[in-house]
């Protein structure tokens, strides 16, 4: 069994958008490009990402796909 992942680490759509530097279409377009993975969709259209996700697609932000 996993163990929990502690709240700290979850990020929701604003959360992950500030830490990125980016808007939230901006985000969205990441998203279906896959250049960030999403953890879990709550509600109709919001995600929550895990911060580890979010650094690793910060560390793509400066380079050319």
């Amino acid at each position: 069994m996993k163990p929990p992942i502690p709240p700290a680490e979850i990020l929701t759509t604003p959360q992950a958008c500030g830490l990125l530097g980016i808007t939230r279409q901006t985000l969205y377009a990441w998203l279906e490009r896959g250049r960030v993975r999403p953890w879990m969709k709550v509600g109709g259209a919001s995600w929550l990402f895990l911060r580890g996700e979010v650094l690793k697609a910060k560390g793509l932000k400066h380079r050319r796909h």
